[in-house]
């Protein structure tokens, strides 16, 4: 596995670990326990942050469906109710000043 790869499994994992592998914002879980159903959503851009936001600080557990609509607002600038940037970080507990 490469660096960068790694790099990206640690970001999950921790995230994932964190979150209690299951979607922040809905509660969604796939049993038995599937990661791959979950995504560990940069909350800020990840290349607008130092080394590309690989920080658990910056990262979410979401389920297929609040993952879309937590894109929504990386697509077109407007986030959807619930799902700002900084709703998404106060979920978590964490700002972007800690995940810089």
């Amino acid at each position: 596995m490469n660096e960068k790869k790694r790099v990206r499994q640690r970001f999950r994992d921790a995230v994932f670990t964190r979150d209690k592998n299951r979607c922040v914002t809905c509660g969604w879980s796939k049993l038995p326990l599937s990661n791959s159903d979950l995504d560990a959503h940069h909350i800020t851009d990840r290349h607008k942050m130092p080394n590309g936001g690989y920080v658990a600080e910056n990262g979410i557990s979401l389920c297929p469906d609040c993952h879309m609509k937590a894109e929504h607002f990386h697509s077109t600038g407007t986030a959807l109710q619930g799902f700002s940037i900084e709703e998404l970080y106060t979920r978590i507990g964490s700002s972007y000043e800690k995940a810089v």
